[in-house]
């Protein structure tokens, strides 16, 4: 990925590559994975290179025959489900682990929109041909599709719901008469309005924790976002829980020591999810290494995000706005201040080009409010990103010799415990982030 198509500034040459997003993408075999809402439905804008995104059509991958037919030989698994909920839970787990295997498994092609679509209408195919048969095949692809109207983002539901309509279509008279009532719940689910966030000691971590029930308050849960802002702002975990206590207990056991003392308090400014907005206004990138905590909800987050942002406008909360994380930036003060701090440190001032090198890196792309959040993985982030500088350069050089010192004075501005700084300034040094600091998920 460029840093023309990311919106960064040119280095002045003091970059041999782009940092941010082409490195995390290069380990994926320079295959990037990203979904684009609002283009035509059923063209889920996955690309298996820039390249090919931006020259040809994509051809439909080889993978997905396989893929659908495993989905729906397992799809009699949803015919357990006693509500709503655990049918969605048993959809969202099928879909996803097709995501994991794919991204694991085939890396490319990855175009998962178009491969929703395609599985639902081969849902609504198996329906029809074993609708004549007496033992109930058709039961499986029948609830299966339902279940996809609960976690498909709003054109995917629109797909879902025809998909539905179709099979409809083609049942004998009384088919579906004995068949629960509480399957027409599914696309109804919609979130409360009630919303919570905390984050970690460090304020690069976010929970955003979201009420959500099927009409008439059935099945009332609610939905953990686990962001994480310490590189490219992504969306680390994510579940559903009964409730905001299960779901708060659950994020902090991932992070351990630097979340223990988070408590979820109650959203009334939009401006506490500024993570939430950037979140929903990226560009999705999937790594490869994501767990199933995230491909069991890659669909169903997106449809979570919508449903909680219709919901907060229309009681007056809407969304912050979003701008570039990565122009009109102005490191001046920052600059100065560790200027101030490091000459009275050391009896010397630093090299003026080198701290606003670092100073720049270290502010694009942050999220608001994260300006002096200084925890071990964004620390050791802003030393990949260094690193991938023009090696031996002089300010390459001296900007990786710096950044452990710049590191600890984020950590003291926004009062971190010593201990804590100095995980942070370890792994600014190149050390590896302690595991209840890197990109835990759910």
């Amino acid at each position: 990925m460029s840093p023309v198509s990311r919106g960064r500034k040119a280095k002045k040459g003091r970059k041999a590559k782009a940092s941010k997003g082409g490195k995390r993408a290069a380990g994926f075999g320079g295959s990037l994975q990203r979904s684009t809402h609002g283009l035509p439905a059923g063209a889920g804008q996955w690309a298996s290179t820039a390249l090919d995104a931006l020259m040809a059509p994509p051809e439909r991958p080889e993978w997905f025959d396989a893929s659908i037919a495993g989905v729906l030989h397992r799809a009699d698994v949803v015919l357990t489900a006693q509500g709503p909920r655990e049918l969605e839970q048993a959809v969202a787990e099928l879909a996803g682990a097709e995501v994991y295997r794919a991204l694991h498994d085939e890396r490319r092609g990855l175009w998962f929109d178009w491969l929703f679509q395609e599985l639902a209408e081969g849902a609504a195919v198996r329906v029809r041909e074993e609708s004549h048969r007496q033992d109930g095949a058709w039961e499986g692809p029948w609830w299966l599709l339902h279940g996809l109207t609960s976690i498909g983002s709003p054109a995917l539901r629109s797909i879902a719901q025809d998909a539905l309509a179709t099979a409809a279509k083609g049942l004998p008279a009384g088919t579906a008469a004995g068949q629960p009532e509480w399957l027409g719940l599914l696309p109804q689910i919609a979130a409360t309005g009630d919303v919570w966030e905390m984050h970690d000691a460090y304020g690069t971590r976010f929970a955003v924790i979201a009420g959500f029930c099927y009409p008439g308050g059935v099945d009332e849960s609610v939905f953990l976002f686990d962001i994480d802002a310490c590189g490219d702002i992504r969306l680390f975990g994510a579940d559903v829980f009964d409730d905001v206590d299960q779901a708060a207990a659950a994020w902090r056991a991932v992070l351990g020591e630097a979340a223990a003392g988070a408590r979820p308090s109650l959203v009334e400014t939009a401006e506490r999810l500024y993570c939430l907005a950037y979140l929903d206004a990226g560009e999705e990138i999937l790594i490869g290494s994501e767990p199933r905590a995230v491909t069991d909800n890659w669909f169903r987050a997106r449809r979570r995000t919508h449903d909680l942002v219709e919901v907060l406008g229309k009681r007056g909360m809407p969304l912050p706005e979003t701008k570039s994380l990565f122009q009109g930036i102005d490191t001046t003060p920052m600059e100065e201040a560790f200027t101030g701090w490091y000459e009275r440190r050391h009896g010397t001032a630093p090299d003026p080009e080198v701290v606003g090198a670092v100073a720049e890196e270290w502010l694009e792309g942050a999220l608001p409010g994260t300006w002096h959040a200084a925890s071990p993985h964004r620390a050791a982030y802003q030393h990949s990103l260094i690193s991938d500088w023009i090696p031996g350069d002089p300010v390459t050089v001296a900007a990786r010799a710096l950044l452990p010192e710049w590191v600890r004075w984020n950590g003291e501005q926004t009062g971190l415990p010593e201990h804590l700084i100095d995980r942070a300034v370890a792994a600014a040094a190149g050390a590896e982030p302690p595991s209840d600091c890197a990109a835990g998920s759910l």
